[in-house]
């Protein structure tokens, strides 16, 4: 694994894609490496590169009750349970 500046994680997060939106872009398939994260306020986004060279990150929230992914901080459990809950 290699490792970035926070500068260089910065600059791929402005290039980067929502990692959900990953089959849109037909590149769900593609595997993908954890590159680091970057910080901003409470919000943490963690980046990944795909072996196209793409770069997609995914959200994580800090609240009073610590760092959860993205949905879950919002709606207050996370989306497998929503899924689990439709059926």
């Amino acid at each position: 694994m290699q490792y970035y500046m926070q500068e260089q994680l910065e600059a791929f997060l402005k290039d980067a894609w929502s990692y959900e939106s990953r089959d849109g872009w037909e590149a769900g398939e593609l595997s993908t490496e954890f590159v680091g994260t970057v910080q901003q306020g409470n919000r943490f986004y963690d980046i990944y590169v795909d072996i196209a060279g793409n770069y997609w990150y995914t959200v994580r929230i800090m609240t009073q009750r610590g760092i959860f992914p993205e949905y879950e901080a919002i709606f207050g459990h996370s989306e497998r349970e929503r899924r689990k809950y439709r059926r």
